[in-house]
């Protein structure tokens, strides 16, 4: 199982502590990618502190997305032909995910997918998405509508496997902080309400700082604590940490964080009064934990909707706007009671269960699956 950072490793994290008590398989957890960045908060570190082994750490560059995935791939490559194991785990979109799987695919490493079948139209992560989806071989998504789209990309309906959302076991976690231990590890005060503010590049937008332009201008005169967590390794991603670095100078209420940690993320989502921004955190574990969130922008055009997040134009005045109506008594009653979006219970015993099933019957042959309509649908189009 390979992880590269914080933006995988909350989604792993129950699935690890689980795999550990197999019998039937034989876990490694290799670390890479962000996880080694000082500039990204080192997090390996992190990982260790919470007794999770690290079998083997995996250096690259990731401050830069070409030269990045083609060090991805060779390190990753590399690790693997030195180590090959039966399968290769890997999680949703990334570049450096899809550097692993490429090289697992050359080295015939059969790939495990979680998350596959998702859209965010307004990133580049949607079309790698789908490239690791064609080159894995295990595909274990979280909603029935993303299971669709995998076999509608040809893939073999029986290695296409519904388990939900991993990273949203969290919800049933009871060693969380108290927000005074996670307001120390910070090193700031968190007074209520709090906000948590997490913007990344819209890497198929042709301006970069577009959206947190229109974030941190709407924030100006919010009465609380505003705690950024800063964007992952992408193209236009320093020119974002530079910017609320900036922001942040002479307000004492603004805390910026490289890496908050699933824990720390957590512990803050349960006691605060919204999400904003353009992280799948707002669409995905906001909802899941009856918090309101404010989808800004393009970026996650595509994704599964709960009636608690608001969609907004990249616009300081819609955003203000919508911050309004969500920091009402009303609105977090709605967010609290509205249905969930992704199945009930936890993901990670069906990931087990579906790894268990699947490894004795491993091929690295795919053949594949037409789509019955196809055919039907190109007649008929003009």
């Amino acid at each position: 199982m390979l992880t590269t950072g914080r933006q995988d490793f909350g989604i792993l994290r129950s699935t690890i502590q689980l795999l550990a008590l197999s019998e039937t398989i034989a876990l490694e957890l290799w670390a890479g990618g962000m996880h080694l960045s000082a500039s990204h908060g080192r997090t390996v570190e992190r990982l260790r502190a919470d007794e999770f082994s690290v079998t083997r750490e995996i250096p690259f560059p990731v401050d830069d997305m070409l030269s990045g995935t083609a060090a991805a791939l060779s390190a990753v490559g590399e690790t693997l032909r030195d180590a090959p194991p039966d399968a290769l785990m890997l999680v949703g979109d990334r570049w450096e995910t899809a550097a692993a799987a490429l090289a697992a695919v050359i080295l015939r490493v059969p790939v495990v997918h979680l998350h596959g079948g998702e859209e965010t139209e307004g990133a580049i992560d949607n079309a790698l998405r789908h490239a690791i989806t064609k080159l894995s071989a295990l595909h274990l998504v979280s909603h029935a509508d993303h299971a669709a789209r995998v076999v509608q990309m040809g893939e073999d309906p029986s290695r296409v496997i519904v388990v939900g959302a991993p990273g949203l076991d969290n919800l049933y976690r009871n060693d969380l902080p108290t927000s005074e231990t996670v307001a120390t590890r910070l090193g700031v005060s968190l007074p209520d309400p709090i906000l948590l503010v997490t913007v990344h590049p819209a890497t198929l937008s042709g301006d970069t700082l577009a959206e947190v332009l229109a974030v941190s201008a709407a924030l100006e005169g919010f009465g609380g604590t505003i705690v950024v967590t800063q964007p992952n390794a992408d193209a236009g991603g320093a020119e974002i940490r530079a910017y609320w670095r900036r922001w942040a100078v002479g307000r004492p209420n603004v805390a910026v964080v490289d890496a908050l940690g699933e824990e720390n993320y957590w512990a803050l989502l349960r006691r605060c009064v919204g999400v904003v921004g353009n992280s799948s955190s707002g669409l995905i574990e906001a909802p899941a934990a009856g918090v309101p969130s404010i989808n800004v922008g393009d970026r996650q055009r595509g994704r599964l909707r709960s009636s608690s997040t608001v969609d907004v134009a990249c616009d300081a005045a819609e955003v203000r706007r919508a911050l309004e109506a969500v920091l009402t008594p009303e609105a977090l009653t709605t967010a609290k009671n509205a249905p969930a979006v992704y199945p009930r219970g936890t993901a990670a015993p069906r990931i087990v269960r579906a790894l268990e099933a699947w490894l004795p019957e491993r091929s690295s042959v795919k053949s594949f699956r037409s789509f019955p309509q196809a055919r039907a649908f190109l007649e008929a189009a003009p």
